[in-house]
C-alpha cells in the first residue's frame, strides 16, 4: 500500500509501507539550517537526507578556488542517496541554500535496507536519473540563455521549492547558482530591482512581481515545472561501475 502520509519527503512518501517500515526505527528528524554543509566534497557520506522541504546545493569546487552550484534538491529527492549506497566518497559538497526539516539515516543502515528492498532501490535509480535529466537542462541554459533570463529562472525555482517569496541569498550565492562571477550577479540583480521585480539588500532577497520574472525569465522555467520522466535504468545491482552524485558543471562565459 502506498501512502502520502507515511512521510513529508515524496521519495519516501511514494514506497510501499512494506518498505518504509523497513526504514522507520531508523529514521530521526534533523534540522536543516541556512548554511549548513551536509556533505564535504571527497568525504564519505555518513548519513543520507531525506528533506521534507527547504533547499539543498550540490557544489562542484574548482581547482581555482570557485565554487557552482551543480544541482538542488528539494522535498522530492535525496542527498547522498548514490555515494552512500556503494559507501564512496561524495565528489559533490551538499549545503542548505534554504531552511527545512529532514529525515536522516545512518549510511550503514541504508546501505542494509537498500538490499532488503528492491522499490527502495529503484526510488532512488529514477532520482539519479531525474538529476542526469535536470543537469543537461542546466547545462543547456547555461550555454544558451543571459545571465538575468537565468537568475530570474533561479528566483522563480527557488521560490516554487521554498514555498516563499523571501530568502537569503547573497551575490556569491547567486553567483555560484549561475557559474558567473559576482559582478555579474550586481548588475543583473541591479537591474532586476529598477524595474521592480525584486527588492534586495545585505544579502535578503524579496521577489515582488512574480509575473514580471516569469516574462523575462528563459524558457526553462517552463521546464522546471514539469516532473522529469525518469529514464530506464538497469538495477543497482547491474551497473559496472560505483554510482556517485552526478553533477554537471558548465560555465557560462558572462
Amino acid at each position: 500500500m502506498v501512502t502520502s502520509r507515511q512521510s513529508p519527503n515524496d521519495l519516501l512518501a511514494a514506497l510501499p509501507s512494506a518498505d518504509f517500515d523497513l526504514l522507520r526505527p531508523h529514521l530521526r528528524a534533523v534540522e536543516l539550517n541556512f548554511g549548513q554543509m551536509l556533505i564535504e566534497a571527497g568525504a564519505p557520506v555518513r548519513q543520507v537526507i531525506f528533506p521534507h522541504g527547504g533547499i539543498v546545493s550540490t557544489l562542484a569546487r574548482l581547482r581555482r578556488g570557485e565554487t557552482i552550484e551543480v544541482g538542488v534538491i528539494g522535498r522530492d529527492g535525496v542527498v547522498g542517496g548514490s555515494a552512500a549506497l556503494y559507501d564512496a566518497a561524495s565528489p559533490s559538497a551538499a549545503m542548505v541554500r534554504f531552511p527545512g526539516t529532514a529525515s536522516a539515516i545512518d549510511a550503514g543502515h541504508f546501505r542494509t535496507i537498500v538490499e532488503l528492498s528492491p522499490a527502495l532501490r529503484d526510488a532512488l535509480m529514477r532520482d539519479l536519473s531525474r538529476r542526469v535529466t535536470k543537469a543537461e537542462q542546466v547545462a543547456a541554459c547555461n550555454a544558451a540563455h543571459s545571465a538575468e533570463a537565468r537568475l530570474c529562472r533561479r528566483l522563480l525555482q527557488s521560490r516554487d521549492m521554498a514555498g516563499s517569496d523571501s530568502m537569503l541569498l547573497s551575490q556569491d550565492l547567486m553567483a555560484q547558482m549561475l557559474g558567473v562571477k559576482r559582478n555579474t550577479i550586481s548588475l543583473v540583480a541591479h537591474a532586476l530591482q529598477q524595474q521592480g521585480l525584486i527588492r534586495y539588500s545585505r544579502g535578503r532577497m524579496a521577489i515582488i512581481d512574480v509575473d514580471g520574472l516569469v516574462r523575462r525569465s528563459c524558457e526553462c522555467h517552463s521546464a522546471d515545472r514539469i516532473p522529469a520522466a525518469p529514464m530506464a535504468l538497469p538495477h543497482a545491482s547491474a551497473l559496472p561501475w560505483p554510482a556517485s552524485e552526478v553533477g554537471l558543471v558548465q560555465r557560462s562565459p558572462s
